[in-house]
């Protein structure tokens, strides 16, 4: 039963782990933005909290099993399951024959390009010419 529950754990935190590096990332490209002038401080803030709310989470469940020195092996079988899903997930195939995780790529350079307001017309000219031309 024992062995069940520091699998979970391991799971949850595995989980939580990749939730904080993903909110981290993002608060890096909204910062980027903030300082271009590109997104405001609500898209900081939200990422903030992404980045800071499951790391809190993560500290919360190590005080709870008793620190580093409590993690079994099942906690570690755990923590490589949500990373192990998300991998599976990312080489599925999709209708049009391309894997998920080059749609996840593709929507997340279109993100950061709206963040941080790149140029999408004209290829990154814009320190070239004017851009009544452009896109």
């Amino acid at each position: 039963m024992m062995s069940i529950i520091d699998f979970v754990t391991g799971f949850v935190t595995g989980g939580l782990l990749v939730s904080t590096t993903w909110g981290l990332f993002w608060l890096g490209i909204s910062l980027i933005g903030r300082a271009r002038g590109t997104c405001g401080w609500p898209v900081v803030l939200k990422s903030t909290a992404a980045g800071v709310i499951p790391v809190s989470l993560v500290v919360a469940l190590f005080w709870w099993i008793g620190g580093a020195a409590s993690v079994t092996l099942w906690f570690g079988v755990g923590l490589l399951g949500m990373p192990s899903i998300l991998s599976g997930l990312w080489l599925r195939r999709m209708p049009d024959g391309r894997r998920a995780g080059t749609h996840m790529v593709a929507g997340v350079k279109q993100l950061m390009a709206e963040l941080l307001n790149t140029q999408q017309g004209c290829g990154g000219c814009d320190h070239e010419h004017t851009h009544e031309t452009c896109g």
